[in-house]
């Protein structure tokens, strides 16, 4: 009996796993790997009390209803068009986190947005590690979490949880590219700066029809494509550029991180 091992993804918010590794889940699918995408950030807010800047980021996505769950919306539409399945944790994304005592918006400014993890929030980390080491009693399963490539702080949050926990709960863990941060060389030397011992990169060969899959999921996240690619139209247009940079002249690729020590 072959042991089939299902990858795991875990993604910050509602996009960043197809936007990272679309490529590589639509392979998987296609094996018959049942992808899982877990977004950690995923929860609801009471938008009666947000900051200003949340309204304004709203005002960005183009949606003033409920653009959490219409966020939510679009990511099953978009896992499911790969093959995987998703998850939706109920964390608040971090422009709606508030401090457990003052009240105080953790995170209501686009510096903070890409700043330090407030002390705080420290409990996540362990809170992550538990919840995931407890739930996904899957034999063989292999964890694909944030390199933190761009410094946002829910991706940091992400990516220490996999480095520090995880690995010692015995989880194989792989490091993608948070994309599109990713495209900036600086930001992904910075992200790799991190790591005492750094990991060592694996690039993923993809197909045409897999970054096809790619990037008509990514333009499922309607809400997103202005502020990420300026307009649906450029989408293509940059996603398979950086997939042949990555691929260095030998096809289409995504590429990975495994090791490393912090």
């Amino acid at each position: 009996m072959t042991l089939t091992i299902r990858p795991v993804y875990l993604s910050p918010h509602l996009d960043d796993a197809v936007l990272s590794c679309g490529g590589l889940i639509h392979q998987q699918s296609g094996h018959g790997m049942q992808p899982l995408v877990i977004t950690c950030f995923a929860g609801v807010p009471d938008y009666r009390v947000i900051s200003p800047f949340a309204v304004g980021q709203h005002q960005r996505w183009g949606q003033t209803t409920d653009p959490a769950e219409q966020r939510r919306r679009e990511d099953v539409t978009a896992t499911a068009y790969l093959g995987a399945k998703c998850q939706h944790w109920s964390y608040l994304d971090c422009i709606y986190r508030r401090h457990p005592g003052s009240g105080e918006f953790l995170y209501a400014s686009e510096a903070a947005l890409f700043g330090e993890v407030r002390r705080e929030e420290y409990n996540l980390i362990d809170d992550f590690a538990v919840r995931l080491s407890t739930s996904l009693l899957v034999e063989g399963a292999v964890i694909y979490a944030p390199l933190a490539v761009g410094h946002h702080v829910d991706h940091q949050l992400v990516s220490q949880q996999a480095v520090l926990r995880l690995r010692s709960y015995g989880f194989q863990v792989q490091f993608y590219e948070d994309y599109p941060y990713a495209e900036e060389a600086e930001e992904l030397g910075l992200a790799l700066q991190q790591w005492a011992s750094p990991p060592l990169p694996v690039v993923q060969t993809l197909s045409e029809e897999d970054l096809r899959g790619k990037i008509a999921a990514i333009r499922l996240y309607r809400s997103q494509l202005d502020v990420l690619f300026g307009s649906e139209l450029s989408v293509a247009t940059k996603v398979k550029s950086y997939a042949l940079a990555v691929g260095g002249g030998h096809g289409y690729g995504e590429r990975y991180w495994e090791g490393g020590k912090r």
